[in-house]
Formats: structure tokens, C-alpha cells, sequence
């Protein structure tokens, strides 16, 4: 068990590193990325992690929140998520259900998630179902930048202790870790997606 976990976090921080020299890069002309600016995190002694992250993107704020409040079609873009479907959905928000394994479901298990958008706000909220597994609740904040050509992201998590549900203990490093890569991903699926057309 400790071997196996040993590789599998070597493979997360190889992919994190992977996915932050990417941001860093000079953009392709075509090409939408994220670029990861600042990361703090804390935790309170019941084990409750909240990690505040802050990311831009090279895309109009209409544009990424248009991808944001499509989680849905966002997962096509994820290795992790075999299927995505939309149980509910309105002006101001969306229920989704997932399969596949991912972080916050490593039993692989369908798993659902409400996400709740305000337009006038540019604002999106992820939480995780009342019977989930692992609770989480994520909120996106978007501004413009002054050109109008990028977007800024804010970004705010807080999760209860997976240890129970994962059945092993995880230690903070590994939850910021996997948390940081989940908010990449994200964005990264977001960036596809626009340069798709957003279909």
C-alpha cells in the first residue's frame, strides 16, 4: 500500500510540476492556458483544508465563464471522467452527475456535484453533493483584465478530511497538491474547450 502510494504520489507532483512549467510558458498563438500566479493554504485542526489560489487566463471573461458553467461538456477534456450527466439545470446553476475515478471519487462510484452560477457577479461555486463521500465547496471568481483579453481567476476551496473515505491517511502536502492540479485541470479543460467553440 505504502509503495503504491509512493508512486502515485510521485506521478502527482511530476504532473503538477508538468502542468506549472507549461503555464509558464510563452502562449501559442491559438493556443488558451492558465497561468498559475499565487497559492496559499491552511488547515484547522478537524482537518479541514482551504487552499486559495489565484490563476489568469489569455481569454475574454465571457469566454471562461461561458466554459466554467459548462462542466458538463468541460469533462470530455478529462481522462478521469468517463461519463458526465446533467440531472438538473437553470440560468444559475447546474446538477451534474460524473463517473470515473478522479480525486474526489476514488471509489469510482458516480458521484454528484451542484455548481451555482451568478452572471452579474462572474462568480461559479462547485459543492459537492450532501451524501458525497468527500465534501468539498470550490468558488471562481472571474475579473477582466484592463484590455479586456485575459480573464483573472480567484479561487477558494475548502474540504473536509478524505482520510475516512480514501481509507489511508492523507497528509496536507498531498491534498494541496491534489487540490492545486484539480484547479489546473479545470482551467486547462476550460481553455480546450473555448478553442473548440465552446461545443
Amino acid at each position: 500500500m505504502l509503495s503504491r502510494f509512493a508512486r502515485s504520489l510521485t506521478i502527482l507532483m511530476l504532473g503538477l510540476t508538468l502542468v506549472t512549467f507549461l503555464g509558464g510558458r510563452a502562449h501559442a498563438v491559438d493556443s488558451i492556458e492558465p497561468d498559475l500566479e499565487a497559492q496559499k493554504s491552511s488547515m484547522e485542526k478537524d482537518g479541514t483544508l482551504r487552499l486559495e489560489l489565484s490563476a489568469s487566463m489569455n481569454a475574454p471573461v465571457a469566454k471562461v465563464y461561458g466554459a466554467l458553467t459548462n462542466p458538463d461538456k468541460l469533462s470530455k477534456y478529462s481522462a478521469d471522467i468517463t461519463s458526465a450527466k446533467v440531472l438538473s439545470s437553470s440560468a444559475t446553476g447546474k446538477v451534474v452527475e460524473y463517473q470515473g475515478a478522479t480525486d474526489l471519487n476514488p471509489n469510482k462510484k458516480p458521484f454528484v456535484v451542484n455548481f451555482t452560477f451568478d452572471p452579474g457577479k462572474q462568480t461559479i461555486t462547485a459543492q459537492s453533493a450532501a451524501k458525497a463521500a468527500i465534501k468539498f465547496r470550490a468558488d471562481y471568481v472571474l475579473s477582466p483584465s484592463k484590455d479586456g483579453k485575459s480573464t483573472a481567476i480567484s479561487y477558494v476551496s475548502v474540504s473536509a478530511d478524505p482520510s475516512k473515505a480514501l481509507g489511508m491517511e492523507a497528509p496536507e502536502f498531498m491534498r494541496k497538491l491534489a487540490g492545486i492540479q484539480t484547479f489546473m485541470k479545470t482551467l486547462i479543460s476550460a481553455g480546450k474547450y473555448i478553442q473548440d467553440g465552446g461545443k
